[in-house]
């Protein structure tokens, strides 16, 4: 709501300005005008009729107009002008008006009533000299008349004529001249405010200005999209071909008049603009089809180029008006493109999706400007902004075609790109593996998986470091299979291999994780037990020699092998040890359990012998 009331007033606001004012100055009537219509495209769930209104809407001016071929052949300054009523025929709108009799027609028309504060005649166009009389006075006029009532085309404005507020509610006479096939009015004629007036022009003369920069911009990024890909030719004929169709739609803008009032020069620009399409059309296909052209496209060209040339000739050399050759480029617009699409479809079909999309663009511009064609003689009803919408379609399929382009030449090297990317994904990986396999090689035993021996040693002196740093009790065990060397010679290799694999699997099974578990040398395994206290370490290795007795290998099924083993145990308590004697305390840690082993294996075998290893001396458990 409250968007709204503010909105209101905004609105309220430009509208006093042009209705309480005395317009002494045209340019704030223009600003104030411009303006409303930038103020009207915010938001539409306004209501116009709101109590801050004060606009007297503008009315259209039909029902009140009256025509004559054989009026007074003297102004209506004339003191002998004859306004007898049998001299008029009513009609509800003059255009286009009937049994055209001559080349200058008078039109009367009986001006409302209304409270208008600065009361206008807009007139969409005239055809194709006006002068406009009130109460006797010349109030406007276009173009010049010779004194035989004859005149030269000065181009087709749009037209906002004054009238006095006294003037309201009586009646004003139109003397129009044309020696173009038609005469009178075209468009609508509305009076009201000027201002009012204005702001549709605006309006719809910034949305046309949108098409404008659009078919521009859409030529200009093909042009130079084309340039970029060495289509040097091909891109300079579509860029300079969306600059002549932009040329010739803002010249049928109605802002290209407040820019720069000429309408005989933006007569001439949107005329020629249009004359050269065929050839610009022409250009465009003999880039594109470059291997193979259909012998049509040069005779088009020329022939485009030569009808461009006569006119203008015609026109600066002869009494002859560039307007009057409207009718004859049609037909040839008509027969020179429909040959182009005939001749040339084919083969830009099988340019492949590219072709198919200049077809399409140039059956879209062929179709908008017949429907245009028509609207103009008058075969069809007026279809407003055609001709706009097939420019537009033209220039962003011909944008498109190079888009279209640069996307396949995208897809084939994101194809390739990421097919390297797989192979170097795959290439990656098996490297990975095999170094993964390398480690695992160099810190495994290959038979029981097991650490081996220097992966014992290097981290077995990072967790005795750890151990002293933090002051935690270790424990380490050294064991050895009792009589193996028997067992290999009496049954194998084999059976020794499968002892050795047993065993490893009831060690890993027993200790923790993170217990380093490492198969020493041949029959030689040795623990690693971090954070262990000797009492519970001696637990631990009791409770591995009874799993180990309790093993059975059966080489065959008549026998049976059961194996037991001697344990060396030694366990670190002491605190007053330095990390840098890591290494050198790990080198004692595994020579007091080596001699605990052997100190089993010579009082029998399968026992266990454990110490606690302090300061420079092993004290027996």
């Amino acid at each position: 709501m409250a968007s709204q009331i503010a909105y209101m007033h905004i609105m309220s606001y430009f509208k006093k300005i042009l209705y309480l004012s005395d317009y002494q100055s045209i340019n704030s009537i223009n600003l104030c005008a411009f303006l409303l219509v930038v103020a009207q495209f915010f938001p539409t769930f306004v209501q116009a009729d709101s109590p801050l209104d004060v606009t007297v809407q503008s009315q259209h001016l039909t029902g009140n107009w009256y025509y004559s071929w054989s009026a007074p052949q003297t102004d209506p300054r004339d003191a002998q002008w004859n306004d007898s009523p049998s001299r008029w025929t009513a009609i509800d709108f003059p255009a286009d008006l009937p049994d055209k009799n001559g080349n200058v027609v008078w039109l009367r028309l009986d001006v409302p009533q209304g409270g208008w504060r600065d009361p206008h005649i807009y007139i969409s166009s005239i055809d194709l000299t006006v002068q406009v009389f009130e109460n006797r006075n010349l109030i406007y006029q276009f173009g010049d008349f010779a004194a035989d009532g004859s005149s030269q085309f000065n181009g087709w404005p749009w037209h906002i004529i004054p009238i006095d507020k006294g003037s309201l509610g009586k009646t004003i006479y139109f003397r129009v001249f044309s020696d173009y096939p038609y005469i009178g009015l075209s468009g609508e004629a509305l009076i009201g405010n000027k201002a009012e007036l204005l702001a549709p022009i605006y309006q719809r003369g910034i949305i046309g200005v949108l098409f404008v920069t659009l078919v521009c911009l859409a030529g200009l990024m093909s042009m130079s999209i084309g340039i970029v890909k060495n289509d040097h030719s091909l891109a300079v004929a579509t860029g300079v071909m969306s600059v002549d169709l932009s040329l010739m739609m803002f010249a049928e803008n109605e802002l290209s008049q407040v820019l720069y009032y000429d309408p005989l020069l933006w007569r001439y620009v949107a005329a020629f603009s249009y004359f050269l399409v065929p050839v610009f059309l022409s250009w465009v296909l003999w880039g594109w089809l470059k291997q193979k052209r259909p012998f049509i496209i040069l005779p088009a060209l020329l022939c485009s180029v030569g009808f461009v040339g006569v006119t203008a000739g015609l026109t600066i050399f002869t009494e002859f008006s560039f307007v009057n050759a409207y009718p004859f480029f049609d037909m040839f617009f008509i027969a020179v493109v429909l040959l182009l699409l005939v001749f040339c479809a084919r083969p830009l079909n099988h340019v492949g999706l590219q072709g198919q999309v200049v077809v399409f663009s140039i059956v879209a511009l062929f179709v908008s400007l017949v429907v245009d064609m028509l609207s103009a003689h008058g075969f069809i009803q007026w279809v407003g902004r055609t001709g706009q919408w097939g420019l537009v379609l033209f220039a962003i399929a011909s944008l498109s075609i190079y888009l279209i382009k640069d996307w396949r030449q995208q897809v084939v090297l994101s194809i390739l790109t990421n097919t390297l990317e797989l192979q170097v994904e795959e290439r990656t990986k098996e490297l990975q593996e095999s170094k993964s396999k390398l480690e695992k090689l160099a810190r495994e035993d290959f038979l029981t998986g097991l650490l081996n021996r220097r992966a014992f040693m290097e981290q077995a002196a990072k967790e005795v470091a750890n151990a002293v740093r933090h002051k935690r009790p270790l424990s380490l065990v050294l064991f050895d299979i009792d009589f193996f060397k028997t067992i290999n010679d009496q049954y194998g290799h084999a059976t020794g291999d499968e002892v050795l694999r047993k065993l490893s699997v009831v060690a890993r099974k027993q200790c923790r994780e993170g217990d380093l578990i490492c198969r020493y040398g041949g029959e030689e395994f040795v623990i690693l037990l971090h954070a262990t206290m000797p009492e519970d370490a001696k637990n631990l290795v009791e409770r591995l020699q009874r799993h180990i007795n309790d093993l059975v290998i059966s080489p065959s099924e008549d026998v049976n092998i059961t194996v037991t083993a001697s344990f060396g145990l030694v366990s670190l308590v002491d605190e007053n040890h330095n990390v840098s004697d890591a290494d050198r305390l790990l080198a004692r840690l595994l020579s007091s359990a080596d001699d605990a082993m052997y100190n089993v294996k010579k009082t029998g075998r399968n026992g266990i012998e454990s110490c606690v290893l302090q300061g420079k001396k092993n004290t027996l458990q």
